[in-house]
C-alpha cells in the first residue's frame, strides 16, 4: 500500500477505533478554547473528526461544528455516539475539496492534519478562518518509547514490521501560507495509560502502518507482542503520551 492510501486505513476498523484510540486531556482542550478566545455563538471546522474523539468536548459546550473526513464508515460512528447533539454536522468530504459557506472561528484536527496536502493545509485554513481566528493542531505522541517493553519490542518489528515512509510533519515552517499565521503557541500534557494485552493489540490494530501489514507479519507481530507482555510484563504495559498541541491565530 502506497503511503498516499494509508489515510484510508482507518475506515477499515471504525469500532476498534472508537473503542480504544484514547481522547485528548481535558487541560489541553481549555487551553484551546480560552487560547483562541472562543464565545458562545462561535464556529468551529474540525479537520479529519474520525469518530469524534475530540469532537465532543467542544460539541458539549454548545458550539456549532462542522466535521470532516474522508471515512464514511468512521462519520457513521461519529454520527451515532454524537446524535445528541443538533449543534454538530458532519460531511464526508477531504479538507482539500471541501467548499465551505461562511467563515470559522477556530480549526481544530487531532491526529489528522498531517494527513493533509502540504500545499493546501496552511492555505485554505488561512482561507477559511476570520481574521483573528485559530488553528489548533494537536495529537498524543508516544515517549519513552527506547526503555522496557518498547525497547525490547523492537526485534520484533524489525522482523516482521516494515513502516511506510510518509514524508508528512504535522507543523509547518515553510509551508504555503503559513506566514499567514502568527508564531504557534506550543503546549505539551504528558499522560499515561495502562493497557491488557488485548487492550494494547486492539490499538496497535487502528494504526495505519499495522492495519497495512501483510496478514501474516501482523499476525506474527501481534503474537509475539502478546507473548512479552504475558510471559515478561505480567500482562500489562504502560504507554507514556505526550499530547502535544499547536496553536497558530491568523495574522
Amino acid at each position: 500500500m502506497s503511503s498516499s492510501n494509508l489515510k484510508t486505513t482507518f475506515n477499515t476498523a471504525p469500532t476498534l477505533y472508537e473503542e480504544v484510540r484514547p481522547g485528548y486531556p481535558a487541560e489541553l482542550i481549555r487551553d484551546v478554547i480560552d487560547l483562541s478566545g472562543m464565545k458562545n455563538h462561535s464556529r468551529i471546522l474540525e479537520i479529519g473528526c474520525g469518530t469524534g474523539k475530540a469532537t465532543r468536548p467542544f460539541a458539549e459546550r454548545g458550539y456549532e461544528l462542522v466535521c470532516l473526513d474522508i471515512g464514511a464508515d468512521l462519520i457513521a460512528v461519529a454520527r451515532e455516539r454524537l446524535r445528541k447533539y443538533p449543534n454538530v454536522s458532519f460531511l464526508e468530504q477531504a479538507f482539500e475539496v471541501w467548499k465551505p459557506e461562511g467563515t470559522f472561528d477556530l480549526i481544530i484536527s487531532a491526529t489528522a492534519f498531517h494527513w493533509v496536502d502540504p500545499k493546501v493545509r496552511y492555505l485554505k485554513a488561512s482561507e477559511v478562518l476570520r481574521s483573528g481566528g485559530c488553528l489548533a493542531v494537536f495529537s498524543n505522541q508516544h515517549v519513552r518509547k527506547d526503555e522496557g517493553f518498547f525497547a525490547e519490542s523492537q526485534s520484533l518489528y524489525n522482523k516482521y514490521y516494515t513502516p511506510m515512509t510518509t514524508n508528512r510533519p504535522t507543523h509547518a515552517t515553510s509551508f504555503p501560507s503559513v506566514e499567514a499565521f502568527q508564531d504557534p503557541i506550543k503546549r505539551v500534557y504528558p499522560w499515561t495509560q495502562t493497557y491488557s494485552s488485548e487492550q494494547y493489540i486492539k490499538l496497535l490494530g487502528t494504526y495505519s502502518g499495522h492495519i497495512a501489514l501483510l496478514d501474516e507479519n501482523r499476525h506474527r507481530l501481534f503474537e509475539g507482542i502478546v507473548d512479552l507482555i504475558e510471559t515478561q510484563y505480567g500482562g500489562r504495559v504502560t504507554k507514556h503520551y505526550e499530547a502535544v498541541l499547536d496553536l497558530r491565530k491568523t495574522r
